[in-house]
């Protein structure tokens, strides 16, 4: 079986990260690391911030460029993924911040076929 976490280069991204590796350490299972990309030549520059939380070895990255849905490339990463739980993280702490960040989360919420385990960074 198999933990996902969806990557940013944020704070919110790195807790979840953190999260996500003690997951799949606890379960015994394995991480994949789910990380929708603005441009291809972004995936060297994942890599090496995913291996400075999560180490060299033992996990996997799925990527793809999405076409202005993250979200929906996302879900469709997750898909791929066969996962049976992925870790995201979220810092929405004032309304507008709620709104507007959170809009994102509740709909990878609403669209993943398998639990979703939000952790607040801050």
């Amino acid at each position: 079986m198999t933990v996902a976490v969806v990557h940013a280069d944020t704070p919110e991204g790195r807790i979840a990260l953190e999260a996500a590796v003690r997951e799949a350490a606890d379960r015994q299972q394995s991480l994949v690391v789910l990380h929708p990309l603005d441009e291809p030549d972004e995936v060297e520059d994942v890599r090496a911030q995913v291996s400075e939380v999560a180490g060299a070895d033992g996990w996997e990255l799925l990527s793809a460029v999405h076409d202005g849905d993250p979200v929906g490339t996302t879900v469709e990463l997750l898909a791929r993924s066969g996962a049976e739980r992925v870790v995201i993280g979220s810092r929405g702490r004032t309304a507008t911040g709620k709104f507007l960040v959170e809009r994102a989360v509740q709909r990878l919420i609403t669209e993943s076929s398998v639990p979703v385990l939000v952790i607040k960074a801050g």
